[in-house]
């Protein structure tokens, strides 16, 4: 693979969505607890649908760094190699890891029959280990696809053709989204039935993501140009959108004595039309804001650039760190309030998660320089 230009902003907004899926999970953990008042909830609900952008974000990233890294060679085998080594590995790991912590959680023996490996190899293939896998078994068929996606999305060809392609997708996956809002993928079939239960983690319906992160891709520095006029745009849509989605969740929590979280949150669920054009309307804000705040070096920008560096091993561990900075803002902070809780619980579980993948990092190198000086000494 040509060496290419490292994107900053991307490095960036891959911090931002860590950032967001943790406040996500933050907010599901704490914001269900009991004699909630209706404005927490709704508050909380309609703060989770500004956030919501995080998973779609790491998927139109991911289409950003795959087309703009590969426009030209490509070797699909290297590529698949290190794609497993990078993605695949980590995600068997963890899986692992899930099933042996859950386990021992609830008190069941852990492999205690050759069926547990086949029940292991289930929560592999649909990312039930822990709530936040799903996303790795919906990411994984974009890399074994990616040749498919390049004969789709080419450099090669004029820029409106790819536009027209991007738009189809659009259409596509509009359409789908609204037949899943209607009810019309249901099956008594026990195949199809079993498909339909994880549509959500059915990359077809991410695919518009993807190839809207291919298309800004192969066009990098005109998308760029483009945000500083659109930013504005982009940030009145997102209020209009943020208003509209408060307004429905405080119909649905009007004359209830306690809030409905699950209800409530469920308005700005991923898999929605409503979320699909409310993230379209604050992708460019988000990378006019990234932008502007990598201009010249500050610490929020550096921390950002950091976090997105290793957001991926950070993802993969934060359900766990979640579980106990939850347990700890429920157990030793009751007398703050849900929203003081929160903010407490998010910002432990991001730096410890972080942190831990930047102390393996550093043990890893360490080992390598170690290995690679026993060899040279016996090489000597």
């Amino acid at each position: 693979m040509e060496r290419k230009t490292k994107l900053e902003e991307i490095e960036a907004l891959r911090g931002i969505a860590f950032l967001a899926v943790v406040l996500q999970h933050a907010i599901a953990g704490l914001f269900v607890q009991p004699d909630m008042s209706p404005l927490s909830v709704g508050l909380g609900t309609t703060f989770l649908g500004l956030i919501r952008f995080a998973v779609p974000l790491f998927v139109f990233i991911t289409g950003v760094v795959l087309f703009y890294n590969y426009d030209r060679s490509f070797q699909y085998g290297r590529f698949l190699k290190r794609r497993g080594q990078q993605v695949v590995l980590p995600y068997l790991f963890w899986t692992v890891f899930y099933y042996i912590w859950v386990s021992l959680r609830s008190g069941d023996a852990v492999f205690s029959h050759w069926k547990d490996l086949l029940h292991v190899l289930e929560l592999a293939l649909t990312g039930k280990a822990s709530y936040h896998l799903w996303f790795m078994v919906m990411i994984i068929p974009f890399y074994l696809l990616f040749p498919v996606f390049r004969q789709l999305l080419s450099g090669k060809r004029p820029a409106k053709v790819n536009l027209a392609v991007t738009l189809v997708f659009l259409a596509a996956n509009l359409l789908l989204l609204e037949a899943l809002r209607k009810g019309v993928f249901q099956s008594d079939q026990p195949i199809l039935s079993t498909l339909y239960r994880y549509l959500d983690r059915n990359f077809l319906f991410w695919t518009f993501y993807f190839i809207l992160g291919g298309l800004v891709g192969l066009y990098y520095e005109r998308w760029k140009k483009a945000v500083y006029s659109l930013w504005g745009i982009s940030l009145a849509l997102t209020v209009l959108f943020l208003i509209y989605i408060g307004t429905n969740i405080a119909a649905i929590n009007q004359g209830a004595a306690a809030g409905d979280y699950l209800t409530s949150a469920n308005v700005t669920g991923p898999l929605k039309p409503l979320m699909l054009w409310a993230t379209l309307a604050m992708l460019p804000f988000l990378f006019y804001g990234v932008q502007r705040l990598l201009t010249r070096p500050t610490k929020a920008g550096l921390a950002l650039s950091l976090i997105g560096k290793y957001s991926f091993g950070a993802y993969l561990v934060h359900a766990f760190i979640l579980r106990y900075t939850n347990l700890l803002a429920l157990n030793y902070l009751g007398g703050l309030d849900v929203y003081a809780q929160t903010l407490i619980s998010f910002i432990l579980c991001a730096c410890v998660s972080v942190g831990l993948c930047i102390g393996y990092r550093k043990m890893r190198d360490r080992w390598r320089k170690v290995q690679v000086g026993a060899d040279r000494g016996m090489a000597g």
